[in-house]
């Protein structure tokens, strides 16, 4: 950040919110957590120390002006915000008096106003007056915050309460868009996001690509030709997109045979895109060569990448955009792992090998869960399903085994079917067929409630075996036969997902 004359304080703010999205997220947090505290209280102390009492006192007429008007206008823009994203009154009310405080950043910038001399001399002590002011009133605005609502709804006239209402649940209902609406949005959005990556592609071509060849490889028409071929590779997967990619290919269907609506603008959208492509070549070229020979090199290159280059390009950025979202997604992905697979624990299909000392024993003699503490769930023989396997069940060579258990666990097993020691690779989980892991809350109206695990019949029921409980906060993992269900209890059962739902009828 600094380097391209940003200032430090921004370079850490975008890297922590980088950071924050990704699924190492609460890791990271937990690792700095000390680290933060420390300078947390290294900071407010240094703050409160550059405070002078005698400057407030000076000026408490602003302090309190300025005080009095972010309470009230983050209060009316938050609140707004909030009515017009369609929240009702109450909610809108709770998130406008729960964000009136200014955040210790003020700080920074009233800092940075000092050292570039852009502001005067007091503003700094009025700024942290009024951001200590804010921060200590904020608990009590949201703490008063339903009692200000109750004001508002009494002293408001009924027909803006009833508006409100009615927009609020407008808003929660599900709109259908017309094909030109979804189609419009999505014509939009694409040629909005992709020229702007292609003008940075450009502008950075130009500006740090080019010197950096000319400087390091080769100068004259080398550097600027080589210059050109890179910029032009990493562009060619965005121009694709702005200029061929189908977008909304049923809406368009649609529009495109429906005798209501005439051809003539879904053409003109088309011809607009393929401008806007040869526009960008030549934008690209106009930064190396002379208008004309750049205006032909670009009308070539689109030709070459329409006809040639069109389904190798659409497979390449197909497969970066998947990734794109793969990445975007990965935290929410990782935030419902827990949901279906407590403790960290996997399915995984393992084959026995038939060199495997594993064959022909039975699974009471392999005894896994007690050595290794995993649960065979199921086991795949041939064409044969064979789910919660009993104990006096053997094992033969190619059986597929779907055991459950925690990386760790399945990473000491592993050998005994293989016969080497792997490394677990987490893209070789998956739950097979219709066996999954689900949870059922017991209570006194259950029809397994003070039953043993035994005697609930549950391995009968659901084809499935219990792998644990959660009690008064505790978990339980592989629980013992003989434990009793008690009320509110979480248990966990790998099996049939069609019968465990069945479990609580």
């Amino acid at each position: 950040a600094v380097k391209v004359g940003f200032s430090p304080a921004l370079g850490a703010f975008i890297m922590g919110s980088i950071l924050a999205e990704t699924p190492q997220a609460e890791k990271i947090e937990h690792l700095t957590k000390s680290v933060k505290d420390l300078f947390g209280a290294v900071f407010f102390v240094s703050v409160g120390m550059l405070i002078d009492p005698k400057i407030l006192l000076a000026y408490w007429q602003p302090i309190l002006i300025i005080t009095g008007i972010t309470i009230v206008g983050k209060l009316i823009t938050t609140g707004s915000g909030a009515l017009l994203s369609g929240q009702p009154l109450k909610t809108s009310v709770q998130t406008g008096l729960s964000l009136t405080q200014i955040g210790e950043f003020s700080f920074i910038i009233a800092t940075l106003g000092l050292t570039l001399k852009a502001t005067s001399d007091f503003l700094y002590p009025i700024t942290v007056a009024v951001s200590a002011i804010t921060t200590f009133t904020t608990p009590y605005l949201i703490k008063y915050s339903e009692n200000f609502y109750n004001f508002l709804a009494k002293i408001l006239p009924q027909k803006w309460l009833d508006a409100i209402s009615r927009y609020s649940n407008s808003t929660e209902g599900i709109t259908t868009l017309s094909d030109w609406k979804v189609l419009l949005k999505s014509y939009i959005f694409n040629t909005i996001i992709h020229s702007v990556i292609i003008i940075a592609i450009v502008v950075l071509a130009s500006r740090s690509l080019h010197p950096f060849i000319v400087k390091n490889i080769t100068n004259g028409k080398d550097g600027v030709i080589i210059s050109v071929i890179i910029s032009f590779l990493i562009m060619s997967p965005f121009l694709w997109a702005l200029s061929i990619k189908r977008i909304q290919k049923v809406a368009y269907s649609h529009l495109w045979l429906n005798k209501k609506y005439t051809r003539g603008p879904l053409i003109a959208m088309e011809v607009f895109r393929i401008a806007l492509g040869v526009f960008f070549v030549g934008f690209l070229m106009y930064e190396f060569f002379d208008t004309w020979v750049a205006a032909g090199i670009a009308l070539g290159l689109i030709i070459a990448v329409m006809v040639v280059f069109s389904r190798k390009l659409q497979s390449f950025y197909e497969r970066m955009e998947n990734r794109f979202f793969y990445n975007l997604n990965a935290r929410e992905t990782a935030k419902k792992q827990p949901e279906i697979l407590p403790w960290d624990t996997h399915l995984l299909e393992l084959t026995v090998a038939p060199e495997s000392k594993l064959v022909g024993q039975t699974l009471v003699d392999l005894a896994v869960r007690e050595k290794y503490g995993i649960n065979i769930a199921m086991i795949e023989r041939g064409k044969i399903m064979i789910p919660t396997p009993k104990r006096d069940e053997r094992l033969y060579p190619n059986d597929k085994v779907l055991v459950i258990g925690t990386d760790d666990q399945l990473a000491s097993v592993k050998h005994l079917f293989e016969g080497d020691q792997i490394e677990i690779d987490e893209d070789e989980t998956f739950p097979k067929q219709d066996m999954s892991l689900q949870k059922i809350v017991i209570n006194s109206k259950s029809p397994v409630f003070g039953q043993t695990i035994r005697d609930s019949g549950i391995r009968e029921k659901t084809q499935g075996l219990v792998v644990g409980i959660e009690r008064d906060g505790q978990r339980i993992l592989n629980p013992d036969s003989n434990l009793v269900f008690e009320n509110d209890d979480i248990v966990w059962i790998v099996g049939n997902n069609k019968r465990i739902p069945e479990l609580l009828k």
